[in-house]
């Protein structure tokens, strides 16, 4: 497993220009602010501070802030 700590400044998906994908799974804790988690299966998921959700990274992801301020994350990514 590798933890890390995030501040997510992007505000929509052509910040990023495509899909996010690498392997393993995927766990997502919002520290502060609130985040828009979209994948290229489901329909997007707004976090707010404290919520949580584990995925398969293999699936195109990426996450943006929809708050005033950059949002900061804890991703637990295995493999």
């Amino acid at each position: 497993m590798m933890p890390y700590k995030s501040r997510i400044y992007a505000r929509s998906f052509d910040d990023f220009g495509e899909w996010v994908r690498h392997e393993g799974e995927e766990f997502l804790l919002v520290l502060e602010g609130e985040i828009q988690l979209l994948t290229e299966f489901y329909e997007a998921t707004t976090l707010g501070k404290g919520d949580n959700v584990y995925y398969d990274a293999n699936m195109g992801h990426l996450v943006i802030s929809v708050s005033e301020q950059d949002a900061e994350v804890l991703w637990v990514t295995a493999q």
